[in-house]
Formats: C-alpha cells, structure tokens, sequence
C-alpha cells in the first residue's frame, strides 16, 4: 500500500517531527550533558587554542561514517574530508602572546558550515539563567545571533526551546537543517565535555558562613510563627487568649466548624511558612553560596535547565519547606495529633508538616516521616491519573478518529457532515504557523523566508502585476475560505511595522509595507491544514497527553 508506506516513511523520519501538534513547540532538542557543555562552551572566559578549536569543529562537523567497502576495491585507510563536510575556519580572537579562538567562534563556524550555500540568518533570543547569576551588565542575558555570528549570550535550554536558535533554523531553512544542527552540535558538546569535564561535589552544595548564620535567623521565626497564626486565626488580637490555652481553643474551633476551619488554618499557615520559605531562599541563592555560579556545577545545571531546577537545588542546601498531601497541610488524626510524637493540636509549624531541614545536614525522623507522607502522595496520585485519562483519551479518540479537512477546509465525518466550517476557525495548520506572528524573526530574515516560500519566483514571474494582485493569484489555489491575509492578522502586521522607529524600518528593509504584507499572505496560505489531514485524531491526543 504506497499511501500507507508514505505515511510511515513520514512519520519515522525523525526531521519531520520537530514540532508538537498539540500546541507548536519544539520537541526535538538537546538535553543534560549537552546543554552543560554548550553553557561552558559559549560564556565569555571561554578561550581555546588552535588545536583545540580546529578539533571542537571537525568533530562537529565532520560526520565520522566509516568509509563504504565495495568488493573487488581496495578500502581507503585513511578518511578524505569530502567538500560538503569542509568549513570555514575563523581568525584568532587574540592574537598576542598566542592566538586563542573563543567558544563562540565554534558556534559561529558551526553555523556557517549548516548554513553553506544558502543566506545567513539572524536571531534574539533570551536566555534562561536570571539576570543576577552572570550579571546585569556582562551581556549574556540574550542571546544575539547577528548573520551566522553568535555575538553575544550563553547557550542555554532556551535555545532548544520555542523560538530558541534552532527553532528558527527549522522554520527558516527547514526540518532537515534543524536535524542537521541538532547532530553536529550534539557531537560539539559531548566533544568539548570531554575536554573540559564536570564533576559535582559537596563543595557545591556549601553555603558561606554568613548566609548559613542568616540562614538559621531565619528559620527560628518559623518556629514562632505557629503560636502568632493560631491567636490570628483564633480572632486577631483577643487579649484573653493564654499562648498556653491555644491548644486547647483551636480544638473547640477544628472540633465544632470542622473542614472550613481546617481549610481556613491551613491557608494562613502555608502562607506565612511560604513567605519565609522564599526569603530564606532568595538571600541563599545565587549570593550565599561558597562556591559561586558558574563554578558551581550544581547551580550551573540547575540554572541552564541541564537537569533539575531551583527547588531541587534549595532542598538540597536550604530547607524542605511545607510539605503538603493533596493541596492541604499534614492531617491531623482524631487524638487532634499529626503524629504520635506530637502534643495534641499543637500550634508550631513543624508539626503541621513544615520541614527546616535540609537534604545536606540531614532529616530528623518526623521530617522524614512526612516527606515520605508527600512524596507517596504523589506516587498514588500519578497512578491514579494515568489509568483515568488513558481511558478519556481513549474515549476521545474513538469518537474522532474519523474527522478530517476536507478539500474546501472544512472538516467533516466519515459520512460528510460538516463539524466545522474552517479547521480551527482559522484553518490553520498548528505546526506551521509557530512564528506567524514573530513579525520581527519574519521581517529580519525577509530573504530566507521568501527563498523558502518560493515567492522569488513569483517576482519574477509577475512584476507588472501590482503586490495584491500577485498574491491572490498564488492564494487562490488555498480554496474559498483562504483567499486573503485575515484582517486580525494583517492588523498585527500594521501595529509591528507602526510601532518601529524610522531606523528599525529601513534597518529591517521594511520601507516597502506592501511587499510585506505581501510574504505574510504567502506564509499564511502556506501555513494552512493539509486536505486529509487526520485532525480528530490529533485533537484527541492533544486532550489526552498532557494529561
């Protein structure tokens, strides 16, 4: 069956499925080690010799496929680099006393040797490590990548995320160069890794001495915040109250209104911890640690979204925090206690669930205990989810396994009724449209995306037509509904070209609004549904896997 095998030869092919139908992400992209090497490969003190530089990218870009023994012909011994694998090499960016190439020159070369043959591209993207961890000034925050170059910023997760580098690369140059890309800098990194290492030590996890002092300040407040938030909640300021009574008042208050009042505590009490929570936290990292980022292999990997986040790393050298089973604090048993070992209805915060220790220095047995309490929770809880939305998920692609776009866009049953008029009300396709609306991407790289639209042609073709003309002879193939740029979409268009300066204008080569205007249309029908497509079923994977 050849539409069968088609299908399948598509679906297989790993280039083709960089984006998720569900929402447009990329879901294709680099992680862990990798992500490390490419932060330490491009921040700014990051210097290599010739031999390193020239090794870092013939290992990226030079694919090592063994060469091919054909019978009756000697085997080469000796591996020749072909021309299509052959690359630029860059001038030193110091030269005296010895020239040393920096790591962003690799990248750059890198880019070069992708993009041979075919126009530079240009891209701004944020980073994700915080503004204070390489600092306000140092120019790392954003990543610039100005024709090819990378000028300024740190490869991070972003980069491999939505409208990260290789995200545009995909949209601009295609899925097989964003594949491409993907292999030669998977080969960099594990390259320069190697080279470098990492190692995570005890030394990460250290505090400074005054931030462990400032630390234990801190967290004594918890342990008189419990009496503060009971009188609190007990009536505010009721002067009557004994601190010694408190127990036995908030046992008449949770015995007689019962779950309202549990809630009630519950929420004044979380909120309070929490607040203290985030202060210890905020004045530990990235300030208080001994070993300051990004010598700090913990936080470098934390922060690059390398592997695990902030959370992980305050646990670690700061303190648990409140621990919750279902949205509430740790429950309380009849005898009014959360565990035996607790008096009953006891006003602190500690036997209410919240955990000053930390994974560093050790859990006592009662934090222990209640960390397991939370964690079990949410082992029961996935469990439960999993078998419940499978069966939804089932349910729902049962019921739209047979809707599909049909040739006039709108999407029908397997007997032709019309579920909707326009797929999505837009008819759009939502793996193609994930930069429709970043204009700028769009305006700065005007030449790629009319090389790969195919409009230079069409220029050619029909330069005595007027712009609108030309773009409803292309549109009109897209069928009834699409014929032209939606007005909301051609507002934003005007908004964009409205709100930039008369330099961002010309620097842009936006003078010509039309001409604009005009690529837009042409990416817009060319970012429409494909007739056939199965868009039931993907809907109903869109419901069913997040959950």
């Amino acid at each position: 069956d050849e539409i069968a095998r088609a299908e399948a030869y598509n679906i297989v092919n790993a280039n083709e499925q960089y984006i998720v139908p569900t929402s447009g992400d990329p879901i294709r992209g680099l992680i862990q080690d990798h992500i490390v090497s490419a932060a330490l490969l491009t921040k700014r003190d990051t210097f290599l010799t010739k031999e390193e530089y020239q090794n870092l990218v013939y290992t990226a870009c030079v694919s090592n496929a063994a060469p091919i023994f054909q019978r009756g012909k000697s085997c080469p011994k000796v591996g020749v680099v072909k021309d299509e694998h052959a690359f630029l090499s860059l001038p030193p960016t110091i030269l005296k006393p010895e020239p040393l190439w920096t790591g962003k020159q690799v990248i750059t070369t890198v880019l070069h040797y992708i993009t041979k043959g075919r126009p530079p591209f240009t891209v701004k993207k944020s980073g994700r490590v915080p503004g204070d961890y390489w600092g306000k000034s140092s120019g790392e925050l954003e990543v610039l990548i100005q024709n090819n170059e990378l000028i300024c910023g740190v490869i991070d997760k972003a980069q491999f995320g939505k409208y990260g580098m290789v995200h545009i690369v995909q949209e601009l140059y295609g899925a097989d160069a964003a594949g491409h890309l993907l292999s030669v800098f998977s080969r960099l990194f594990t390259g320069y890794l190697q080279m470098h290492g990492f190692t995570c030590g005890v030394v990460d996890l250290l505090l400074v001495p005054q931030a462990e002092d400032d630390r234990k300040k801190k967290l004594e407040k918890s342990e008189k915040l419990g009496d503060k938030i009971h009188l609190q909640f007990l009536g505010g300021d009721r002067a009557d109250i004994d601190v010694m009574c408190i127990e036995e008042e908030i046992e008449k208050v949770l015995r007689t209104k019962g779950e309202v009042a549990s809630s009630r505590l519950d929420r004044l009490m979380s909120s309070a911890l929490n607040r203290i929570t985030s202060e210890v936290n905020n004045s530990l990292f990235p300030k208080g640690l001994l070993k300051p980022f990004p010598g700090n292999c913990l936080s470098l990997m934390t922060m690059t979204g390398a592997k695990g986040g902030l959370v992980n790393f305050t646990q670690i050298s700061s303190l648990l925090g409140q621990q919750e089973l279902e949205g509430k604090r740790v429950p309380r048993m009849v005898s009014g206690k959360t565990l035996p070992c607790f008096p009953p209805w006891d006003s602190r915060s500690r036997a209410g669930g919240f955990i000053s220790d930390r994974f560093l220095t050790g859990l006592r047995p009662q934090e222990y205990y209640f960390h397991c309490m939370a964690g079990r929770d949410g082992l029961v809880d996935t469990a439960i989810k999993t078998s419940r939305s499978g069966y939804l998920q089932r349910c729902l692609i049962k019921n739209l396994e047979c809707l599909k776009v049909y040739y006039d866009y709108t999407v029908r049953d397997s007997d032709g009724s019309v579920i909707q008029f326009n797929y999505g009300e837009d008819g759009l396709d939502v793996m193609k449209i994930s930069c429709l609306t970043e204009f700028e991407v769009l305006a700065t790289n005007q030449k790629l995306v009319r090389q790969r639209l195919g409009t230079n042609k069409l220029d050619e073709l029909g330069s005595q037509h007027s712009k609108k003309e030309k773009f409803k002879e292309k549109s009109s193939v897209a069928g009834s509904y699409a014929k032209d740029l939606p007005e909301a979409l051609e507002k934003k268009v005007q908004e964009f070209i409205g709100g930039l300066s008369k330099e961002k204008r010309q620097s842009l080569k936006l003078k010509n609004q039309n001409k604009f205007l005009n690529m837009m249309g042409l990416k817009y029908v060319s970012s429409l549904a494909q007739p056939g497509e199965a868009v039931g079923v993907i809907a109903g994977q869109s419901i069913g896997e997040p959950s």
